[in-house]
């Protein structure tokens, strides 16, 4: 959507000015998609199958186990009967041989590769997933163990290996001589054994996409108990949408957000000088980067998704990892190697500030291990929020569904109305003054007090109508980790760094979060919107919010709309 107002920057120094005016609140204070069916169409009669160490790619699977034999010296069936290599075991081996060869490219010219049955790998259960987008390898293998049998127990014995000669029906075929007949029972037996393993494979397939698909298990987690449930129901599907690099690459290119934290980092050395730091959910490493270049005698970065084993690299290409060790798990569960840490920096913000409730681990972080007189980065946040005149964003969200293509479709309005719409808003269509609903002031603040209930007063800046509300969030880094006064907050003045994702600043993945009014409000200059904005986490999902915003002109009749923030 066009911005008529983008600034070089956000991640700005306090005293730059801004259009946007605060008024106090009155009460003081974070690429798959898990239905994919595509296991379902994985079938490697017609795939190239891929040699595990190097690029070449053969018609048949066994022209690529024999491939590895003969050039890269990797027997994979001798491996497989010396170390007595189960099903499961098979599968970690090759994806091991796979992840390694993407880890260290030179093993494409290995000419000799042993394992012995000690690695550390054959328990890994997140081998289980496919690294090579449809690996051939991993249907056939069996096969080929059936293949060698054949050739030593019966050299005149037919094999059927193909998906397409299992799915044969013998009871049609009617043998007119003796050999025929032994030939059909020498066949059968084959496709017995075949259909074991296509059954074993199937049973392979179910359960990788039940682990990593359908319930997006978390293999270190423990097992639900009536006691973790809450975010743990929603937490594995969570934590596997940050598995994969788009939306690490989109908080990336997000200058505003990033180079706030770089700012605040390099601006700061010598508060990172020495000191011990906690990066609450890495990502990438970033930001861990940021803070060992800055001086950091130590830094240690969590997190609960895949992609820290990307982080790791990062780290290591960056001859970063004397200083920095990665953790995976959840704040909740893990142990760190250090009794304290003297900072703790996490991009923890969602939409609307809180969805995502990844704050709730941010905090317990802080609570076991920030020391006293510790620093929290951002130390500061506020939720904010303005009436809107956009009807184009009523029309195109709403009222598009009173005439779709000639008819009318009344009742797709419904769930459209009560959702938050992430997108962002036009800086010329905020036409009151803008105020605060929430201060998070992070060195204090308490899990209980990130559900809220405020009251507010919008003042209207000129006559029009009101087809929504807006809100967005600020937030401050401090050298002290201490908040920002309320006078200096709102006049800009200090030294601190400051990240708004309000439409007056630059552009960010945030955007800005729209509550359309079902009823639109015609509206007067000086008029007054009193209301309640009441937000907490969704019942069903708490990584979600419930908001409900009571609202009344000049003491009019009061109206009270529901609304959810997801994506």
């Amino acid at each position: 959507m066009d911005r008529t107002i983008t600034p070089p920057s956000s991640s700005i120094r306090l005293g730059q000015s801004s259009d946007s005016i605060y008024s106090a609140s009155e009460y003081a204070p974070s690429e798959f998609d898990p239905q994919d069916e595509s296991w379902e169409d994985w079938e490697n009669e017609d795939m190239e199958s891929q040699c595990l160490f190097c690029p070449s790619t053969f018609p048949l699977p066994e022209e690529a186990f024999a491939h590895c034999k003969t050039i890269h010296g990797f027997d994979f069936l001798q491996i497989k009967k010396s170390l007595n290599l189960d099903f499961y075991k098979c599968i970690r081996m090759i994806n091991h041989i796979r992840r390694q060869v993407q880890q260290q490219p030179e093993l494409a010219e290995t000419k000799e590769y042993t394992l012995t049955g000690q690695e550390d790998f054959w328990n890994d259960d997140t081998l289980l997933q496919s690294v090579l987008e449809e690996d051939a390898l991993l249907h056939a293998f069996e096969e080929l163990d059936l293949l060698d049998e054949d050739e030593c127990d019966d050299h005149d014995r037919p094999t059927a290996t193909t998906s397409k000669m299992a799915q044969l029906d013998l009871t049609k075929l009617k043998p007119n001589t003796d050999l025929e007949n032994q030939l059909l029972q020498i066949l059968q037996e084959t496709l017995d054994r075949n259909k074991n393993l296509e059954g074993q494979f199937e049973e392979y397939k179910s359960m990788v996409k039940t682990t990593f698909f359908d319930n997006l298990v978390d293999v270190n987690s423990e097992p639900k108990t009536e006691q973790n449930k809450g975010l743990n129901d929603e937490g594995n599907y969570y934590f596997n949408g940050y598995a994969h690099n788009d939306i690490h690459e989109q908080m990336l290119k997000d200058k505003a957000r990033t180079e706030a934290y770089r700012d605040f980092v390099y601006e700061n050395k010598d508060i990172f000088k020495n000191k011990v730091v906690l990066d609450v959910g890495c990502g990438t490493g970033i930001l861990s980067m940021f803070a060992a270049k800055a001086g950091a005698k130590q830094v240690i970065s969590v997190d609960n998704s895949a992609i820290i084993e990307k982080a790791k690299l990062n780290v290591k290409e960056n001859e970063l990892d004397h200083i920095i060790t990665l953790v995976r798990g959840k704040v909740e569960e893990i142990e760190i190697p250090v009794k304290q840490v003297d900072i703790i920096i996490s991009e923890w913000m969602g939409y609307f500030l809180l969805f995502e409730a990844m704050l709730d681990s941010v905090l317990v972080a802080r609570d076991r291990w920030l020391a006293p007189g510790g620093i929290m980065a951002p130390s500061h946040t506020r939720i904010l929020m303005a009436a809107l005149d956009d009807e184009d964003l009523k029309d195109d969200r709403v009222n598009f569904w009173n005439d779709v293509y000639g008819f009318k479709m009344s009742a797709m309005k419904e769930p459209v109305i009560n959702e938050a719409v992430v997108d962002f808003i036009k800086p010329n269509t905020v036409m009151s003054n803008v105020v605060t609903l929430k201060d998070l002031y992070l060195q204090t603040i308490t899990t209980q007090k990130l559900d809220f209930i405020t009251k507010f007063e919008l003042e209207i800046k000129r006559d029009g109508t009101v087809y929504a509300f807006g809100g967005w969030f600020d937030t401050w880094f401090t050298r002290d980790g201490h908040p920002i006064p309320l006078e200096q907050a709102e006049q800009r003045v200090g030294g601190e760094t400051f990240l708004t994702t309000g439409p007056f600043g630059e552009d960010t993945h945030w955007k800005q979060t729209s509550f359309i009014l079902e009823t639109p409000l015609h509206v007067k200059r000086n008029d007054k919107i009193i209301g309640t904005f009441i937000c907490h986490k969704g019942l069903e999902n708490p990584r979600e919010l419930e908001c409900e915003i009571e609202y009344a002109i000049d003491g009019g009749d009061t109206q009270v709309q529901h609304y959810m923030v997801r994506c």
